[in-house]
Formats: C-alpha cells, structure tokens, sequence
C-alpha cells in the first residue's frame, strides 16, 4: 500500500523545511510501510507536476497537510488527487484539520480528516487498508453524515518518533536557501529542528490551538535523542548551525541545561538560534545557552502599546521587559530577531506607527512584520470572528488584512506602514551595511528574493 504526503507551499517558498510531512514519512517506514512524499515549495507548477506523479504511480493514499494559509492549495491538490485517481483515499491533516475538521471536511475531494498527532495514527491507518471505522483520530464522512471517532492520545514519548525523512525532501535547496543564522554571518548552511511540542503560555493568537494540537502538556525529547538528530545531520550535511522551532525554550531551564551541557561535550560546534519570551529571559541561563551555541535570539515583542498586548494579544508581556531582554542578549554577545504585529483590532495608526519606532529604537539585527491575522478558533478569533471579513482561504498574514472597515487601519496604510517599517529598518544607517553584505554571500540574492515575496 502506498501513501503520498503533500505538503502544499504553492507560495512564500523558504528555506525551513516541512518536518510534519517528514516526520509522517519517517513513522510509516518505520512500520515497514511505503511512503513517498511531494513537497510544492520549489516546484514551478505544482498542480501539473502532481497530476504528472499522480498518472504514472498509483497512490491508495493520498494526505495532505492543512495549514490556513495554505487552504486554496489545500482544496485544489484535493480536487486533483479525486479526479486523477479516484480510487486513492484522500485524508487531509494538521492544524487546520484539527481545529477545524468540519471545513476541512467540507473541501471537495477530501475523504477524512486527521486530528492532533499524525505520527502513530497514521501508520494504524494504512496497516488496517484504510478502513476509517473505529480508528482514533480520524472524522469521515458516512453518507453525507460526519463520523467522529474518538480522540487519540497524544504520543507520550517523543524519543520514540524517529527523525525525520530528510531524504524525501530537496535538501540540498532548503540548505542553501536557510537563512536563520543570517544575522551571524550570511551562507551558513544549517536547518530547522523540534526539540518539544506544546506550550504552556496563553498568547490569544496562539491558543487554545497549540492545546488542540498538541495537548495541554508540553512534552519535550530527551537531550540524548536530540543530540543524536544533531549529529546525524552533521554527518549527513555538513551543517553549521540549527534554528529550533520550539516556543518554550528556555521555560524548562533543567532540561534547557542538560541539553546545552550535552552538545558542549558532544564538541559537535554547532551555531544555532531559538525562540525566546521576554518575561523568562535571564542572563544565567542566556549565558550557558551561548557557551552552546547560541548565536540567535527570536522574540516575540508584538507591539510597542501595552494597551494591545495586554488587550488584545494577551501576550503577558511588558515593553520594559523586552527592552530588558534585548539588551541583555546584545550585552552577553547574541544577535536578536524581533517579531511584531500591526493592525490589531482597535489598533490606531499611531500605534503602529510606534511599533516601527520601537523596532528601529531597539538594538535587533532583524525583524518580521506580519498582519494581525486571527487564525481559526484562537481566542483571538474567537474574542473578534464578527470583525473578520474574509474566508479562512484568503488569511495571509504576509499581506493581507482580514477585518473589517473601520475596525483597524485602512489596508492600503496598513500596508504602508508594514512596508516603510522594513525599509527604515534594513536600509537605516546602522543596519545598511549588513543588509548590502548579506545579498553578496552565497545564494544571497536568492534568499533576498524569497523574503521579498513577503514584502
């Protein structure tokens, strides 16, 4: 029985590569089952490259990974894959399946929905040739009626999913376009890893999807099983750095020290960055992460006006503390990524406009601005869905703006404001010269051009 994983990033190419699908990949072979996968990211028309694929190999299962910003594609692939092949099973999966199954569901094409972790229930899936009665995790249809089997649990081991299904992916592309470490020097070759699933914290933007997904408890992979992933990739690809995709952390500081005590002795000398909460940065623990290789800080600092952070993202949070925690990893030799929102609800144009100050005040080496987009069943969405005024199909918080007229900043200085910030930002005096020096390194006007695309 064969099973194909679609990934489809039919825009915003990047070089972070799609673990999900990898992961999935990994977890079928590991049960001896035939696993393929058609990652969209690089490919110039994907729809026709699929159909080619789809004629010639015959598929009895076809998934699909389901993030909102990626419906259209979503809803397109499903399409294809009933009218190319109309024997094969068509199951769509990931967080937007999983928060919200009935749209899913509701797609042409779409046979069944996968909820929550797609690592153990999948492989049940295709072991039982696809027979969806019964089986945990998975919602079909029945007649035109929605069937929903029980929840499955969530995997309790993390060490026990094996690493990912690098192999199935142009690696050699998301290598030489990975720009995570840009900051330290431009053409390091490095790439993305999970080390935890879940998050504690409450950002309305966030949650309770996290939760949905993942569970109300962060689980988190051994130090010993993650240095392992590590050194395989080095062996394999010769990497310099990593960038870990965890929101949390340094939350578990005992797990965060036995991890980082762990690669300083595996002397693997690896570079890498992680995300970090401005409320539970402390210079102790900032201090043993850089003796690990820590180069890279990415912060979530969302706007300048508390008003909104406590309002409306929920973030728990203050502007002191960022400033406090920027500076504290400038002092202790670490660049900074910060991350900010614009056009909150509510939000005045002044507002955003400080919000562009403060990036530019703040002594960070990179930043993204991205629309307040409140993504399906957040308590974001939940708090405003009667202010929204477009399908979850169209949400792109790239570019497009998703509320009302009259409830935020005009689209048109919306994005005026999001544009001018990159501008005075990457092209500013103290930051002119890096920016110059990272579009001369290797692969870098191509890596510029795909951060371009979301300008």
């Amino acid at each position: 029985m064969k099973t194909l994983l679609v990934f489809p990033r039919f825009k915003y190419p990047s070089g972070d590569p799609p673990l999900g699908v990898a992961y999935l990949a990994a977890s079928l072979r590991a049960q001896g089952l035939d696993a393929d996968v058609f990652d969209a990211t690089f490919v110039r028309d994907p729809l026709a490259a699929l159909r080619e694929k789809l004629s010639h190999t015959r598929y009895d299962l076809l998934g699909i990974t389901a993030l909102t910003s990626m419906l259209d594609a979503v809803r397109d692939i499903a399409a294809l894959g009933k009218q190319v092949s109309p024997h094969t099973r068509i199951v769509a999966g990931g967080p937007h399946a999983t928060v919200d199954p009935e749209g899913t569901l509701a797609l042409d094409g779409v046979d069944a929905v996968a909820l929550g972790e797609g690592e153990i229930i999948l492989p049940e899936l295709v072991r039982s040739g696809l027979c969806l009665e019964g089986q945990p995790g998975f919602w079909f249809r029945r007649d035109g009626e929605i069937v929903r089997n029980p929840s499955a649990d969530c995997i309790a081991d993390l060490d026990a999913v094996p690493f990912p299904a690098w192999d199935l992916l142009d690696m050699k592309q998301y290598l030489s376009l990975w720009y995570q470490l840009d900051a330290i020097r431009p053409g390091l070759k490095g790439t993305s890893v999970v080390a935890s699933r879940g998050c504690p914290f409450n950002c309305a933007y966030c949650q309770p999807t996290l939760r949905t997904v993942f569970g109300t408890k962060v689980r988190r992979r051994s130090p010993g099983n993650i240095i392992a992933e590590l050194r395989e990739l080095k062996e394999r690809y010769h990497i310099d750095g990593v960038m870990w995709l965890d929101d949390t952390f340094l939350v578990d500081r005992a797990w965060m020290r036995e991890l980082c005590e762990g690669m300083i002795a595996a002397g693997l000398g690896l570079l890498w960055g992680a995300n970090v909460r401005a409320d539970v940065a402390d210079r102790e623990s900032l201090a043993l992460m850089r003796e690990a290789g820590l180069r890279v800080m990415h912060v979530g600092i969302e706007s300048a006006t508390q008003r909104i952070l406590d309002e409306v993202y929920q973030k728990g949070i203050t502007v002191e503390q960022v400033r406090r925690t920027v500076a504290l990893g400038r002092e202790i030799g670490l660049s900074v990524r910060g991350y900010f929102m614009i056009g909150a609800p509510g939000e005045t144009e002044e507002e955003a406009r400080a919000t562009v100050r403060l990036a530019n005040e703040l002594p960070l080496d990179d930043v993204t601005f991205s629309i307040t987009t409140p993504l399906p069943h957040t308590h974001l969405y939940e708090n405003t869905k009667h202010l929204v005024d477009r399908e979850f199909s169209s949400f792109d918080y790239y570019k497009t703006p998703v509320y009302k007229a009259g409830i935020t900043i005009p689209p048109r200085k919306l994005d005026r404001i999001k544009k001018m910030g990159y501008l005075s930002f990457y092209l500013g005096r103290r930051r002119l010269w890096r920016t110059v020096k990272s579009v001369i390194g290797p692969s870098g006007v191509q890596r510029m051009l795909l951060k371009l695309k979301r300008f």
